[in-house]
């Protein structure tokens, strides 16, 4: 992403390629990933090759009702009207609609910083607890793969509300990457596999967790500051509830069915009065194509972003949203970040010094000073959003939803010398509830970032069925219940939908709560 040096405009690439542009984005102009031109290309060809038949055949003495002497349409005024109706009605619908995808963008945005901000101040409030440090450790590394979950479900129910899954693997959100899924314990996989309502069940936990900490001394605040992380969750769950308004409620079908009834009436009549007013068949061609393709393309545009939650060209990149909250979670757990920046003995006092006198210095030149005092590291990170956008179409490379991308580095000051990170690798959940019970859940403030285990929703769900869980009397299948009311499952050699009681499915996953919470006490 760059500017254009003759007209200023913002110039929109891919990582690793070049805009060859003069004022023009020739890749963007002939992309075709996510683009609406192919489909309404093919709505316009027939109409176009229809007007310059009709121009033909009028040439060479047929079609005498279109003739110019006796041609039914003598006077534009009726047809420049309905032609400005058209137009209107599109391009309404069409601005209707960047203002549900603007607005489902930024609710899912705002979402997901509330609820990294509401983490980052709870593990922020326990610094000086007097509490032992593994009880710290168990509070802060329980919370951020909570937190991981209950992005990763959200995504998933805003996907979910407008498709037809027959598997729990149409549900791509089900296959984003957790926090170390297996340091979590069975009963808490069970609970979230089996509830209808896995968004607000996790939630729940989150705020049970922290309550639960403020008794056993974990976090250690003033109950006024406190009360701000419970009040970052509520502005976060406030901002999914907006998201799932935009997914759930649909653009009112009245309004999209008379656009589509007129574009169609537009489609059969314009080639008629095209036709009767220009002198060649090519020119007939040319005008109705502008104006089919033009209107066609707007209608597409609408119905393409009116809803911004899925898995089209168009949609939100929820994978990537994904991946970056982890990075930013587990940020929260190294040594580095839990330790508090302090000056140095011979420091500038910034409060006895006139503001003239105060030593100003770039980061670039603070890091080529490292670099000095540290040979063999001239590398500095960049930033992880750089080259990346929220959309899938900006990333037409991607093959896979569960691709992991290295760690980009770059040399300070014109240095040859590039690295790269390791890859994160995946953990199974086995031998997870044998060190969950024992105590010893995986510290993830000791580890590298790039040597934790991953896993996702999907993964969870089925190994909760396989046979490395010893549990008395397991039933032949396992449901995995959805929030529309109906429940995938888990059974060879494929899953399937099976209609249940919305009640019963409520009364169990409040039951199964309930004894979670019952054996965590007795442990």
């Amino acid at each position: 992403t760059g500017t254009c040096d003759k007209c200023g405009m913002i110039l929109y690439s891919g990582p690793g390629s070049r805009v060859f542009c003069s004022c023009i984005n020739w890749r963007t102009l002939c992309r075709l990933t996510g683009s609406v031109f192919p489909k309404a290309v093919l709505i316009t060809l027939p109409c176009a090759l229809l007007s310059a038949g009709m121009r033909f055949l009028i040439d060479i003495g047929h079609l005498e009702f279109l003739q110019d002497g006796d041609s039914v349409v003598k006077e534009p005024q009726a047809w420049g009207g309905f032609s400005f109706l058209v137009g209107f009605l599109i391009v309404f619908r069409t601005s209707q609609a960047y203002s549900r995808f603007w607005e489902g963008c930024t609710a899912t945005n705002r979402m997901r910083a509330e609820w990294f901000d509401a983490c980052s101040t709870l593990v922020a409030f326990c610094k000086y607890s007097k509490v032992p440090k593994e009880d710290v450790a168990k509070f802060r590394n329980t919370l951020v793969r909570l937190v991981s979950m209950l992005h990763a479900a959200a995504l998933a129910e805003l996907e979910e509300i407008n498709a037809e899954p027959e598997v729990v693997e149409d549900i791509a959100a089900f296959g984003f990457d957790l926090i170390d899924p297996a340091g979590i314990d069975f009963q808490t996989h069970l609970a979230v596999k089996d509830s209808p309502c896995k968004v607000e069940l996790l939630f729940f936990w989150i705020q049970h967790l922290a309550v639960q900490n403020i008794c056993t001394g974990v976090l250690s605040i003033p109950p006024p500051v406190l009360s701000r992380s419970f009040q970052q969750l509520g502005n976060g769950w406030i901002a999914f509830a907006n998201a799932i308004k935009i997914s759930y409620v649909a653009f009112p079908f009245p309004y999209a069915q008379t656009c589509e009834c007129v574009l169609l009436l537009h489609w059969m009549v314009v080639p008629f009065v095209t036709a009767t007013w220009v002198t060649h068949p090519s020119t007939a061609f040319i005008f109705v194509a502008l104006q089919v393709i033009i209107l066609w393309a707007l209608n597409e545009i609408a119905v393409e972003i009116e809803n911004p939650f899925g898995t089209d060209a168009n949609d939100i990149d929820g994978h990537h949203m994904q991946e970056e909250l982890n990075r930013h979670l587990l940020l929260l757990l190294q040594e580095d970040t839990l330790r508090v920046p302090t000056l140095v003995s011979n420091f500038c006092d910034c409060e006895q010094t006139l503001a003239e006198n105060v030593t100003q210095r770039s980061f670039a030149d603070l890091w080529e000073d490292i670099h000095t005092e540290r040979d063999g590291e001239p590398l500095v990170a960049c930033s992880a959003r750089m080259s990346r956008r929220f959309y899938r179409a900006e990333q037409p490379g991607r093959q896979s939803l569960l691709v992991k991308r290295n760690t980009q580095k770059r040399p300070i000051r014109g240095s040859k010398r590039s690295s790269e990170g390791s890859s994160p690798r995946r953990g199974g959940m086995s031998n997870s509830m044998e060190l969950w019970d024992n105590g010893h859940v995986k510290d993830l403030t000791e580890e590298a970032q790039g040597s934790f285990s991953f896993g996702d929703l999907t993964e969870a769900m089925a190994e909760i069925d396989s046979d490395e869980y010893e549990r008395p009397e397991p039933p032949l299948s396992m449901p995995v219940y959805m929030s529309n009311g109906a429940q995938a499952v888990i059974s060879p050699p494929l899953l399937r939908r099976q209609s249940v009681n919305p009640i019963s499915m409520g009364i169990s996953a409040h039951q199964k709560c309930y004894e979670a919470e019952r054996d965590a006490e007795v442990r």
